[in-house]
């Protein structure tokens, strides 16, 4: 693994440890509305990353040698991630919404079904002309053993807000692979400051057509300091390092890498809830990070080859 790879997943690891804090304050904030929070968390997740914008543009204008990105195309990138995104998010916080109601602290199942995307990207992959290796394969079986050691505790039922994350988990596997398409000919971080504000639109528009009648400036302020975390480091922050961990990770290994956001979910549980982790789910942490160590290196599909040739030469 080069050092771009490194560097990229380095990023995507930081998200995904931001992400995974985040569940909590979804949680704290459902009484607020699914449209009415996601508009507001991404406005100011865009609003936060203007001034770097245009920090970032600048820069690149006093370089004689740069060859300007037309802004044109990094809105029309930011505009269909955003839309991609905005399905993903609300459709998210919906399925959040509707387990709240469930036993207390068993949102584990709803973190599993969602990172259900390392299984579907490959797959939508596969249409997009991506090739699976040995170690894609494995990975993926050891990631969805290990989500699943984490996160369901016991008999797998499916509720109403079960269906909304699943669905939520396929938005989510075509916002990476939308990001995936684009990330390499535009300005980055433009393209998540574009998304963001085309999520945080999109979502008020809708909270004003289905929440305006719940809507109170009482549990605005109630979640003030959720939508402050969930505007500024889950959104701004963690979208934008997701974007750009994208430009050095193939969409396969980004998706495995973020799919850590169960066990950083987790160990957020342990922090803000003191609900220690059992035998049983730190098995499953361990098998998630050998499938990351194992996507992240040579050795699998190595030994495969090694394997193939001795078998062809037989």
């Amino acid at each position: 693994m080069n050092f771009k790879n490194l560097k990229g997943s380095l990023m995507l690891l930081v998200a995904t440890v931001i992400w995974g804090t985040a569940f909590v304050f979804q949680e704290e904030a459902v009484a607020l509305g699914t449209f009415t929070l996601n508009g507001l968390r991404y406005i100011l997740g865009g609003i936060i990353l203007i001034p770097l914008v245009l920090v970032l543009r600048g820069l690149e204008k006093r370089r004689s040698n740069a060859t300007p990105i037309p802004f044109k195309n990094s809105l029309i990138a930011g505009v269909l991630c955003g839309v991609a995104l905005a399905v993903a998010a609300n459709l998210q916080q919906f399925g959040i919404m509707f387990n709240a109601s469930l036993v207390s602290g068993d949102s584990g199942k709803a973190g599993f079904i969602t990172a259900m995307y390392i299984i579907f990207v490959p797959v939508i992959g596969i249409f997009s002309g991506k090739r699976l290796t040995p170690s894609i394969i494995l990975s993926v079986m050891l990631g969805v053993g290990g989500l699943y050691l984490i996160s369901v505790k016991s008999g797998f039922s499916i509720a109403l807000g079960d269906v909304f994350l699943l669905l939520c988990a396929l938005g989510f596997s075509f916002h990476i692979m939308t990001v995936d398409r684009f990330v390499s000919k535009v300005d980055p971080v433009v393209l998540s400051c574009i998304q963001f504000f085309t999520v945080g639109v999109v979502s008020l528009v809708l909270a004003l057509i289905f929440e305006s009648d719940s809507f109170s400036l009482s549990y605005v302020r109630n979640a003030g300091w959720s939508i402050l975390y969930l505007g500024v480091m889950s959104s701004g922050v963690a979208y934008t390092l997701q974007v750009l961990g994208q430009k050095y990770s193939e969409a396969t290994v980004a998706s495995l890498v973020m799919s850590l956001e169960s066990v950083f979910a987790m160990l957020a549980a342990c922090v803000f809830y003191g609900k220690m982790p059992t035998l049983r789910e730190a098995i499953g942490c361990g098998i998630m990070l050998v499938a990351i160590v194992i996507i992240q290196t040579p050795f699998v599909d190595d030994l495969f080859k090694k394997l193939s040739s001795r078998v062809t030469a037989k």
